[in-house]
């Protein structure tokens, strides 16, 4: 069974993976945008500074009438600001997790924005984290994508740097 403090350390870890990633942009990278209605990099970071703390508090607290106002605060973040901006969301994140018993964990009713009602749990894992995790991996790829040829699956999944032994010089 899935506990709070599993999924609060998981959420944790794939803010920490995103921040490792957000490091490895290529220079000129921010710009990157697959197509002209894709968000770029800088939008996409300016996205994962709020999203999880704001999904997260909307469905512990019941209440998404902050939502537009955090997303469009962030639209004004710079790129350099993204780790402090994720440090304080990751925070934010924990205080919001904690401050939930493990028994509304389980057992209270939380809605998503698209009206699914769930177990705040389930609620949780199903927009939140499939989010973050989502995300994660679509940063990965602009960073790839935008011209860093030299980060791998590990840097994905693991949040390290890590090279193959048969690539080693």
């Amino acid at each position: 069974m899935l506990t709070k403090n599993d999924l609060t350390d998981s959420i944790l870890n794939e803010c920490r993976i995103i921040v490792h990633l957000y490091g490895h942009i290529p220079e000129g990278g921010l710009d990157y945008r697959p197509t002209p209605g894709q968000r770029s990099t800088l939008e996409l970071l300016q996205y994962l500074s709020y999203d999880l703390a704001a999904s997260v508090e909307g469905m512990v607290k019941g209440n998404w009438d902050r939502y537009p106002d955090v997303a469009e605060a962030a639209k004004s973040m710079a790129a350099e600001d993204f780790p402090k901006a994720m440090e304080k969301q990751m925070i934010y994140v924990k205080a919001l997790l904690d401050s939930v018993s493990d028994e509304e964990f389980m057992t209270r009713e939380a809605e998503v924005p698209w009206g699914e009602k769930h177990k705040l749990g389930r609620a949780l894992l199903e927009l939140p984290y499939r989010c973050i995790v989502a995300y994660r991996m679509q940063l990965f790829l602009y960073a790839k994508a935008a011209g860093n040829d030299k980060i791998n699956t590990v840097n994905n999944w693991v949040g390290v740097d890590w090279e193959p032994e048969d690539e080693k010089d």
